[in-house]
């Protein structure tokens, strides 16, 4: 993903003063089209700055977990700006994580420093407040309840009709899957910020094309799992096995030595049992 670009008619005017670059900044969402969503929302978010006149480089999409780009990776793309706003789009608005991606950010800063070598700059970093802090909020829903009241009747939710059997449709949702490991995946916060949702596509893959793992193994995403300092963070069921942190380079031989001949990577296992109990084919 991409910042929106400025568009060229306001880019020459823009360079002359100080820039700016909005990263918006959602939870990852568990369904696929959160992303395209938020994307939208920026885009939106852009024409509206920029027809108000404001020296505006890009507007970035961002999330905190379970998608990407995390909130490094944000502010890399938009690290030419003199000005940076990160604008939480989250509800309800969580402290603790407040408070730990203000350190993120601080982390952030102090690293591109060390690997620009440029020393302290002006650059000003912004944690705009929580939406549910937004005044203008309470109109917005207004607004919304409003527009529900005047749709037609055709859209509201449909009465139940005659012996449709709708609350087990799909059949294949009643269904338990035939597997024997369970492998969860953190996408928190850190583990996030860390890579882990970067991996994930590489997990799926090495599952997916190893015909002895595709049969034994489903795979999880869970939010935090806490030891949040081993991340990305693998756990293992049954065994119990925690492994961190991981990387391209280990997850196939982990998994692979695990599942399918029981035996423990011990140089990456931070938690559970170095013995695993022979599992019955």
């Amino acid at each position: 993903m991409t910042c929106t670009p400025l568009p060229p008619s306001t880019s020459a005017a823009a360079g002359c003063r100080a820039s700016l670059a909005i990263v918006l900044l959602s939870r990852g969402a568990g369904y696929a089209s959160g992303e395209s969503e938020l994307t939208v929302l920026a885009q939106h978010l852009h024409a509206t700055l920029v027809a108000r006149g404001l020296p505006l480089l890009s507007v970035q999409p961002a999330f905190v977990d379970r998608f990407q780009p995390a909130l490094p990776q944000a502010l890399d793309l938009c690290a030419a700006a003199q000005t940076i706003v990160i604008l939480p789009v989250m509800v309800p608005d969580e402290p603790s994580l407040r408070r730990w991606l203000h350190k993120l950010i601080m982390r952030w800063r102090a690293d591109r420093i060390d690997r620009t070598d440029s020393g302290p700059h002006s650059q000003r970093l912004i944690f705009a407040a929580p939406l549910v802090q937004t005044p203008q909020l309470a109109d917005v829903l207004a607004a919304t309840v409003q527009g529900a009241l005047a749709q037609p009747p055709a859209h509201d939710v449909p009465a139940v009709v005659g012996e449709d059997d709708w609350e087990h449709d799909p059949k294949g949702w009643s269904i338990v899957p035939e597997h024997q490991h369970h492998v969860l995946w953190c996408t928190g916060p850190r583990c996030t910020a860390k890579g882990a949702v970067q991996l994930w596509p590489h997990l799926a893959r090495t599952v997916r094309e190893n015909p002895g793992l595709k049969k034994k193994v489903m795979l999880l995403q869970t939010s935090c799992q806490y030891p949040c300092n081993h991340g990305p963070l693998m756990i293992v069921y049954p065994g119990g096995q925690w492994y961190g942190p991981m990387d391209s380079s280990n997850i196939e031989p982990v998994l692979t030595q695990h599942v399918l001949h029981e035996q423990v990577s011990e140089d990456l296992c931070i938690q559970g049992s170095h013995t695993l109990a022979r599992q019955s084919s």
